[in-house]
């Protein structure tokens, strides 16, 4: 696939073939992206779905020559609609407010195994949905999207130090409030 080709074809005359082409190259991905976040199928089909209209809404600022890649474009897509379906659900009220300043040291390995666990992690999207957007698509893009703090920070455009930072403190919050769970 030559996406730039893609791309630009959209971009000048809205070629419809084009951009079922494209979305096609990166359904399955930004699809798994989501379904990794969110518990149930049909959601996450529907959010997905949302990604990609959005995203040929707005490929018409999309510069090929400027900033980041079309992939992680996406994933911005991605993380943002996300982050705005959590925070659009009563989940927050559910959540508690916690302050960053209370949180203790973790044992990041143990973290991993805990959140391969389909409920913990369900639980965990929950409370981030309670979070502010930026810490949500840091956590995310790292978790959900493998990118490497390097990676989310010129996608953010934040310092790396500033994206570990704000990872780290956002584990060792999650790492506290969820210190019960078996």
């Amino acid at each position: 696939m030559d996406e730039l080709r893609l791309i630009k074809k959209i971009q000048r005359n809205g070629d419809r073939a084009a951009a079922d082409e494209l979305v096609q190259c990166y359904y399955d991905e930004i699809y798994g992206f989501v379904r990794k976040q969110v518990s149930n199928a049909d959601i996450a089909i529907e959010l997905t779905q949302e990604i990609f209209i959005s995203m040929l809404r707005t490929i018409g600022f999309y510069d090929m020559k400027r900033g980041a890649g079309f992939r992680t474009w996406m994933y911005r897509i991605a993380a943002n609609k996300v982050v705005d379906w959590f925070r659009s659900r009563a989940y927050h009220a559910m959540t508690k407010t916690i302050s960053l300043d209370e949180v203790e040291p973790i044992d990041e390995a143990d973290f991993t195994r805990q959140f391969e666990n389909r409920d913990f992690t369900e639980k965990i999207c929950v409370f981030l949905g309670g979070l502010p957007p930026d810490t949500q698509k840091i956590f995310r893009l790292h978790i959900f999207g493998g990118y490497t703090f390097s990676e989310i920070a010129g996608i953010e455009g934040l310092p790396e130090g500033s994206v570990k930072s704000k990872y780290y403190r956002l584990i060792k919050l999650i790492r506290k409030e969820f210190a019960d769970y078996g």
